[in-house]
């Protein structure tokens, strides 16, 4: 047993809680609110293009496939070190089935765009999930990450070019913990939404209620990356009124969990989704 899985399991989450609280003021915090914003002088990021990403996801994939047979629940992801079934990617993965199953409905084929894919784990979960439904899975991601995709799953459709990317539509665009990455983030909404038929759904990401958007940076060391980050933690309301604006309903918000502890930031977070629909 690890000590983290010992800490998860022995601790008390507050005492755990509190305790990490203060690390973050003696080391570098996984997570940290970030007030200069995205071109902050004070931080060097190395962002996604680092081979431990890649390394990391290849190593459970393994772990990921066979937690995805049969009726096993799904609460594992190849993302992270760890072959523990987690409560938030229970709750992620049964939403996308939900959304999925909206969008393929009346269908006898469903095409899916997947924004920032990874190695394509939801190609493998789109499968799970709708038995029996023809589907055409379209990947995008960094040149480095789709090598790798095609490498564990070589009949999928893995794209690294935007403008091929967006040279077609799809009934279903989707975007998991990807878009809060781009400082133009408004722009890319623009870009999938007029490349969706009908659905988009954009998903793990985190969102205020109160205080204004902001910038944060992770260090997502624990997970086996060796890099860091910076992202957007959104207000809700700013969000939703902006891809509403652009002609989309919100068909159905979606709380995923709590966030974790963001050090200094003017508000504390959740993970939320959100599927609208192309009016």
């Amino acid at each position: 047993m690890s000590l983290r899985q010992f800490a998860k399991g022995w601790v008390p989450p507050q005492l755990l809680s509190y305790g990490q609280r203060i690390l973050d003021h003696v080391r570098p915090a996984p997570w940290e609110y970030v007030p200069d914003g995205w071109h902050s002088a004070k931080l060097k990021t190395r962002g996604w293009g680092v081979p431990s990403i890649i390394d990391t996801q290849k190593k459970l994939w393994p772990f990921f496939l066979k937690s995805i047979e049969g009726a096993n629940p799904l609460g594992i992801e190849n993302q992270e070190l760890t072959t523990e079934r987690d409560l938030q990617v229970h709750n992620l993965y049964l939403a996308y089935a939900y959304v999925a199953a909206l969008a393929s409905q009346k269908r006898k084929s469903l095409s899916i765009l997947d924004w920032g894919s990874g190695v394509g784990q939801y190609d493998v979960l789109t499968e799970a999930v709708l038995p029996g439904v023809q589907t055409e899975y379209y990947c995008y991601d960094l040149p480095a990450i789709c090598e790798a995709g095609l490498l564990l799953r070589p009949h999928a459709r893995f794209v690294d070019s935007e403008k091929e990317c967006f040279s077609r539509s799809y009934d279903l665009v989707f975007a998991s913990a990807s878009l809060w990455y781009e400082e133009d983030w408004r722009s890319l909404v623009n870009k999938l939404l007029a490349v969706t038929g009908q659905h988009l759904y954009l998903t793990r990401m985190m969102f205020v209620s109160n205080a204004a958007s902001y910038v944060a940076i992770q260090r997502p060391w624990s997970m086996g990356y060796r890099t860091e980050y910076l992202c957007w933690i959104f207000n809700r309301e700013e969000f939703v009124e902006y891809v509403c604006d652009r002609g989309a309903r919100l068909v159905r918000e979606f709380l995923i969990s709590k966030g974790p502890h963001i050090h200094r930031a003017p508000e504390q977070s959740e993970y939320r989704g959100f599927l609208f629909e192309k009016s």
